[in-house]
């Protein structure tokens, strides 16, 4: 196990507290960093006054978290929270590429990924550990709350904030797990350095562990939440629900190589979610443009549910990945799909509306960003407006997952029965696929990388699925992408930021 010797600390003297939700932002008075642990304890925090007072402060400041999913707390305009990540994570992969403009091109060239003084590597770090503190201050809260005499109603309050924190806190580390330390490899030891997993609010160094020892802390937090969010209702689907918890929780899973309980979670998953009134995006919705899916169809979750009033300006999701707001990075570098992924498709798949194969489509500007293969997938609400929903979790991909979780456990049967329910709503000429075994689990990935394109998915499969990235013979442009393949492997691993580091010898290239 490589852990970091805790010599020294980072001491805080004051948080500054995040202005979530309804709750007030103070100052920040912070010392510097000393040399050899890593300062996993960001530097922004929740008024525990302001948390502490009643259960429903509590909920404001679960609901103030997850509203920071979507900010412009980064000094990167490109980096709007998890939409930018989401961003960045495909364009780590081999299905979407652009030219011209800068925006996440260090993400495209892996240049950001080996560069630990990137303030672009950083974000991923901050951001995700910021979420982990608040979280951890929420469910002390919790811990310190006297429940003697709570009603029924209270205390099914308290499960549910409690159960929303733990899915938080392990949201984020799968994340980051998936980022900084080498692939989960079923039947293998997984001592490789995973990540600092943090459940308590401290300032007290902390240690990697090992990738097994994150992904028992993962699987312990998220059977918590499922437990206690069992029979929570939320309000909307911008919070966590039992079936959005079965849905991570079949994520980890995967990630794991854990097929058999994958395929279960998924099932289970799909039928919470069926029950609770999600239904897979229909044949007449798919040109939605996603900027309204929580209101347009019944597919998203889990979603960033963005209002008018609460623009994150530049930092929007659709000022990258539309084609249509009037943005640099959408007139000059439009974002399309690798030609080979789109010729996956049947000449029938309806899907393929989703891109402009020409690149000759009318556009609501110039022909600026007039690209062959160029999205339609993601439409702005208009030429001026970016703000939109984001989709974090939809049916569609856990159908997806379903189906690919019981191909690889053996169960062909049952995977094309949840594959065929998904291609029913997305081809009108497709016919239940005569493949099996491995052949079938491909063809279920070629859907896959259509239907998710663009929603973060793509480097975290190529990574858990040992495969190469793959770009030749395609639109790719090595001159701006700056590579056409790379082979699968271990070091598929971001650099931890140099500041937490701070150049511990056992730190360096210790993967």
């Amino acid at each position: 196990m490589n852990k970091i010797k805790n010599k020294s600390m980072n001491k805080i003297k004051n948080m500054k507290y995040i202005a979530m939700g309804l709750l007030a932002s103070c100052a920040l008075v912070q010392t510097g960093c000393s040399s050899d642990y890593l300062d996993t304890v960001p530097t922004e925090n929740v008024s525990t006054a302001t948390m502490s007072s009643s259960l429903d402060n509590l909920y404001l400041a679960v609901n103030g978290v997850i509203r920071k999913m979507v900010s412009q707390d980064r000094s990167n305009q490109g980096m709007g929270g998890e939409p930018g990540m989401m961003i960045s994570r495909e364009a780590l992969g081999d299905d979407m590429t652009w030219d011209t403009q800068g925006w996440h091109q260090g993400f495209l060239n892996w240049s950001y990924v080996a560069n630990e003084s990137s303030s672009y590597n950083r974000n991923f770090w901050w951001t995700y550990y910021e979420h982990i503190l608040n979280a951890n201050m929420i469910l002390q809260q919790l811990d310190e709350m006297d429940t003697d005499g709570f009603t029924e109603a209270q205390q099914k309050q308290f499960n549910h904030i409690q159960g929303e924190a733990l899915a938080i806190r392990a949201f984020n580390h799968f994340h980051l797990v998936q980022l900084y330390s080498n692939a989960y490899r079923a039947g293998q030891s997984n001592s490789q350095p995973g990540i600092p997993y943090r459940k308590e609010v401290s300032t007290e160094a902390m240690g990697r562990g090992t990738v097994e020892e994150t992904y028992q802390n993962l699987n312990a937090d998220l059977d918590n939440a499922i437990n206690l969010l069992a029979d929570y209702e939320p309000v909307d689907i911008n919070h966590y629900s039992y079936p959005v918890v079965l849905g991570l929780k079949a994520r980890v899973l995967l990630a794991q190589q854990n097929y058999a309980e994958a395929a279960s979670y998924s099932a289970r998953c799909i039928e919470a979610a069926e029950a609770a009134g999600h239904k897979i995006m229909t044949q007449d919705q798919l040109m939605c443009g996603f900027y309204n899916i929580g209101a347009d169809t019944k597919d998203a979750m889990f979603a960033a549910l963005t209002q008018s009033d609460q623009t994150v300006y530049f930092y929007s999701f659709y000022a990258y990945m539309s084609w249509n707001f009037n943005s640099s990075a959408i007139r000059t570098g439009i974002k399309c799909i690798n030609q080979a992924t789109y010729d996956t498709m049947s000449e029938t798949d309806l899907r393929r509306q989703w891109w402009d194969p020409t690149g000759e489509a009318e556009v609501p500007r110039s022909a600026y960003n007039q690209r062959p293969y160029q999205n339609r997938k993601f439409t702005a609400a208009s030429t001026a407006d970016a703000v939109g929903h984001v989709a974090f979790m939809r049916l569609s991909e856990i159908y997806l997952m379903a189906a690919e979780a019981y191909a690889r456990s053996g169960n062909d049967g049952e995977a094309k029965k949840y594959f065929d329910a998904l291609m029913a709503e997305r081809d009108p000429g497709y016919t239940t696929t005569t493949k099996t075994g491995e052949a079938l689990a491909e063809e279920i990935m070629n859907s896959r990388r259509v239907e998710l394109w663009g929603e973060g998915f793509r480097f975290n499969d190529l990574k858990r699925l040992n495969l190469p990235i793959n770009r030749n013979g395609s639109n790719y442009d090595i001159s701006f992408c700056g590579f056409l393949e790379k082979p699968a492997g271990d070091g598929w691993v971001f650099e931890i930021p140099k500041n937490e580091t701070d150049y511990n010898p056992e730190m360096q290239k210790n993967y």
